[in-house]
């Protein structure tokens, strides 16, 4: 019976996520940083060791484009604070490119970044070394 229920959880997500891409392709860049802004910060309070990790990764700049939406944001980590922010001049050391789902899913850290990588639903281009430092700490995510 459980596959019935994730198989419903999954097609409810399908649709939300169906529903909230137009307002988002309508959205001016100032807001969608706070949007992701605040959507952060909630996986910061939710997980204390997240916040103490990113000091590993300090004045790292990563770039997340939604393709779907044809829409990015970078998100800039300076003194185990998160910043997003619609525009930079800095060029990003990780590039991180796939569908408003997949984002979503590997900032949560429900999908591990190196199963939709190897699948191809997910583009990292950048620092390696950068890259895998930040999937390890949202692997750690509870």
């Amino acid at each position: 019976m459980s596959t019935n229920k994730e198989v419903l959880k999954s097609k409810l997500k399908g649709q939300l996520l169906r529903g909230v891409k137009l307002p988002l392709k309508a959205m001016p860049l100032w807001m969608e940083a706070i949007g992701v802004g605040v959507f952060i910060s909630q996986i910061v309070e939710k997980n204390p060791r997240f916040k103490e990790r990113l000091k590993e990764i300090d004045d790292k700049v990563f770039l997340f484009e939604a393709k779907d939406i044809k829409k990015s944001f970078f998100l800039y980590i300076k003194d185990k604070n998160v910043q997003i922010v619609p525009h930079m001049a800095r060029v990003p050391d990780v590039t991180m490119r796939g569908t408003v789902n997949v984002l979503v899913d590997v900032l949560i850290g429900k999908e591990d970044p190196d199963t939709v990588f190897f699948s191809r639903k997910l583009e990292i281009s950048g620092d390696t070394a950068t890259a895998i430092h930040f999937k390890n700490i949202l692997a750690a995510l509870e």
